[in-house]
């Protein structure tokens, strides 16, 4: 149940962080892949706060436990273009990691021109 809440709570900052940002540069749509299960049903309704916030409609691909991994690591490792986001597991950090998943946000964010003042203070 706390790993639950958690997954939720941090769900909810990711979705209102990104709502804060309406003069950036944003998709018409964006797919989030994740695993099935009701934390996954919670964040489709949260999407749709965002979708009225933001205008982005979000399409979801959510795969069963038994073959989340495989799915998206494969995604992943063949520069797939099904997902915008994923929802990674933290076990992937390693892997995902040596593998260039991941970029530091502050490299993004030059090569964006995305600025600290683009957020709004409070968040």
């Amino acid at each position: 149940m706390q790993k639950t809440s958690k997954a939720l709570l941090g769900l909810a900052a990711a979705f209102v962080m990104s709502s804060a940002l309406p003069n950036l540069a944003k998709a018409d749509e964006l797919t989030l892949c994740w695993a099935a299960w009701d934390p996954a049903n919670a964040l489709v309704e949260l999407s749709k706060d965002f979708t009225a916030k933001t205008g982005t409609q979000m399409k979801f691909e959510f795969v069963p436990w038994t073959s989340y991994a495989d799915r998206f690591l494969n995604e992943l490792n063949s520069h797939g273009k099904l997902c915008d986001l994923i929802i990674g597991d933290s076990q992937w950090i390693g892997g995902s990691a040596e593998n260039g998943h991941y970029v530091k946000l502050n490299d993004f964010f030059d090569k964006e021109g995305i600025k600290m003042d683009d957020f709004v203070p409070r968040l």
